[in-house]
């Protein structure tokens, strides 16, 4: 088959890592992959085995304000799957404004790969004007003809989502592998990490804050780390994983990760299946496959319950490491086989169906 992925640029979030993996599974499959990518000319931050199309020949051609910059995204993107897309067997959106030019412009088999649930990221957005048109045109995407896969059972019927089809996204089980030793004494040093991310809704700063109240507190036998972005803190370290290997060495680093979400709690979230595969204890406000069996659950916006929480596993350890190992259990269903392999049978469901249709 040949599938097209059309993307606005590459990025080092989970959603990118999602579809690079995706796209080089499917490749050595057999399967010709095409990245169709307008803005950003870069090199992608995840490795892609597969052709790429930079539709902005040189920078030159690339508008200086993002308002023209995001109309002409869609422009040149619609234009272009108009003229290819009878070369294509499988067309897949991935992001609410790749949808539209998708929809409009291709008559092949038009997937839409949601990752989540895309109006609730518009609630940061200064410019009201802005912030309500975004959050609108995101929400709309979601009744368009396009066969909907969803990538957790959450997001099946969520709000006004409805999608028949589900594929958790993956993790290179060869790279994220277990730690040797998780024995701690109550008097080490406990490092404690989170993913640092800008978006408040991401919870970092209530980790920092947490952090804060331990320091205050006279606890000291703490390391902070924080990966990619800073957060507000007195004291910490950033650490900058360039690439999925230093990313699982961070976490296997850690005695405790923590990711407290605000938002669409019980989807699922790459720091905590990327920590549970490296037997690293996860601290949550409830990201799948987290429960309270193999994690430990916080609410959100808590940073003093984090706090606790943290203080209680510094005394007891043990108990994170048991919800470790049954955590650990859990994450053989995320392995890029399995997942690429369900990916696929659902394509190639659809254009049988659509194929027979046709004919009839």
């Amino acid at each position: 088959m040949n599938i097209m992925i059309p993307i606005f640029g590459f990025g080092k979030a989970g959603g990118y890592k999602v579809l690079t993996k995706l796209a080089n599974y499917w490749k050595s499959q057999n399967h010709k992959v095409v990245f169709v990518v307008t803005t950003d000319n870069q090199k992608p931050y995840y490795n892609v085995d597969c052709e790429i199309v930079f539709l902005y020949k040189n920078k030159e051609e690339i508008p200086k304000s993002k308002y023209f910059l995001f109309i002409k995204n869609i422009i040149i993107l619609t234009k272009y799957i108009k003229k290819h897309f009878k070369e294509y067997d499988v067309i897949m959106a991935n992001w609410c404004f790749t949808a539209y030019p998708v929809w409009f412009a291709s008559k092949t088999l038009n997937l839409y790969y949601i990752q989540a649930y895309e109006p609730e990221f518009f609630n940061e957005t200064r410019n009201l004007l802005k912030k309500y048109i975004y959050k609108l045109l995101s929400w709309l995407t979601y009744y368009l003809p396009l066969i909907r896969v969803v990538n957790s059972d959450y997001y099946t019927k969520y709000k006004n989502i409805t999608a028949k089809y589900v594929v958790y996204p993956g993790i290179d089980l060869n790279v994220f592998y277990p730690k040797k030793t998780m024995i701690k004494a109550n008097n080490d040093i406990f490092k404690i990490g989170c993913i640092g991310r800008l978006e408040q809704w991401k919870g970092s700063q209530d980790v920092a804050d947490a952090i804060g109240y331990l320091y205050n507190k006279g606890i000291k036998n703490i390391k902070f780390l924080v990966a990619f972005n800073r957060v507000n803190c007195s004291n910490y370290e950033v650490v900058y994983p360039d690439n999925d290997e230093s990313l699982a060495n961070f976490y296997r680093n850690l005695d405790i990760l923590v990711a407290p979400g605000h938002i669409q709690l019980n989807a699922i979230h790459y720091p905590v299946i990327e920590a549970m595969a490296v037997k690293t204890p996860v601290i949550t406000t409830g990201y799948y496959p987290a429960n309270t069996s193999n994690a430990f659950i916080v609410p959100i916006k808590s940073p003093k319950n984090i706090a606790e929480k943290i203080e209680y596993l510094m005394q007891y350890y043990s108990d994170a490491v048991e919800k470790a190992d049954k955590a650990y259990n859990e994450i053989q269903k995320f392995s890029w086989n399995v997942v690429g392999d369900n990916f696929l049978k659902i394509i190639l469901q659809e254009k049988g169906r659509k194929q027979k249709t046709v004919k009839s």
